[in-house]
């Protein structure tokens, strides 16, 4: 049975065969060689419009969270964390030793609302405070309001900003244009998702140069494989052509949403990322029953720890936008399985 990933948030059909060719095109140095990532660099910040200085690629935006978290949550410092988000955070900051502020999202008539006025009061005394913009599992931005009192609030005091952006070519949305009056805003980014590479474990950093040079510090030699760094590159050289491909990925989103929301018994969260959040009756057994046809689909609910956010996550799945081939096979299943709940699931705070 072929298995359809949709776990994962991966962008599992946005190269086609001949964008993978130029990834893979690679010479025998790729192999035989030590990299050097002073091309790599200067790839990456021709794309993202910023001096090379002001960049450093890491091996993927995991690694990128985990030596921020060492440097300015570790060993106790106050971080502020929005939750839900990429559950790899709470992973992470535990693993350091942060002293974690969970500021959890709110509801209002289906409608996931960033908790503006609990982060401002959070960020008292707070060393960095992490977003996902947009977000991580819930698939909505932050809006661009919230963003503005976020940096009026940390303007001027030593809280780092850290803007994970791992979604910025599904959605647009970035807070680069705040860095060059905000020296403690870090900005992260991934090729995993926008570029559909997941398996390259390639990601970067966006940051003033000296933040640039703390977090190099932490990273070991040649961290990113030399085949990995080729691939970026040569894919980057087709950013156009990626854009297109990407922009079937947006469109399939749309469509996957409607079809979704016409099954009785379904919340579909807007998003503005390579995956829907759904809300079932039944979620555990809608899972269960979608991978009984070979679709693997997140449940949301143990994506977080903390109390408040797994009742906002209850009875969610989180699904990567399938390819049209596979779509019609993830609806009909969805049907099958929903017909068999007569109840409908909403949030209950």
């Amino acid at each position: 049975m072929k298995l359809v990933p949709l776990d994962k948030n991966e962008s599992y059909w946005l190269l086609d065969e001949e964008l993978i060719d130029y990834a893979r095109a690679f010479e025998r140095e790729a192999l035989a060689t030590y990299p050097s990532y002073d091309e790599l660099r200067a790839t990456i910040a021709t794309y993202a419009g910023v001096p090379p200085e002001m960049v450093l690629a890491t091996p993927g935006s995991d690694a990128a969270i985990e030596h921020l978290a060492r440097l300015y949550a570790g060993n106790g410092k106050r971080t502020v964390l929005p939750v839900p988000t990429f559950y790899g955070y709470e992973t992470i900051l535990g693993r350091v030793g942060a002293e974690l502020r969970p500021v959890t999202y709110d509801m209002d008539d289906d409608e996931f609302v960033f908790p503006v006025e609990g982060t401002i009061e959070a960020l008292a005394d707070a060393s960095v405070i992490f977003l996902c913009q947009p977000n991580n599992p819930l698939g909505c931005p932050i809006p661009d309001a919230a963003i503005d009192t976020i940096v009026a609030a940390v303007h001027g005091t030593d809280t780092v900003l850290v803007s994970d952006e791992a979604y910025f070519e599904f959605s647009g949305r970035t807070m680069l244009p705040f860095l060059s009056a905000l020296p403690n805003l870090v900005i992260v980014r991934t090729f995993s998702k926008g570029f559909g590479v997941p398996g390259a474990r390639v990601g970067y950093v966006i940051a003033a140069p000296e933040r640039i040079r703390a977090l190099e510090a932490q990273l070991l030699m040649s961290p990113i494989a030399h085949v990995s760094s080729v691939a970026v590159q040569a894919l980057l050289a087709h950013a156009d052509e990626i854009e297109a491909r990407r922009e079937l990925v947006i469109v399939e989103r749309d469509r996957f949403s409607e079809a979704l929301a016409a099954i009785p018994g379904m919340v579909v969260y807007p998003s503005e990322t390579n995956f829907v959040l759904v809300r079932v009756p039944n979620a555990r057994e809608a899972r269960d029953a979608l991978l009984a046809e070979g679709v693997r689909v997140a449940l949301g609910e143990p994506m977080t720890r903390f109390p408040d956010a797994k009742r906002l996550l209850a009875d969610t799945l989180r699904i990567a936008v399938p390819s049209p081939e596979d779509r019609i096979k993830v609806e009909l299943t969805f049907n099958h399985s929903l017909q068999k709940s007569k109840s409908v699931v909403t949030y209950a705070p």
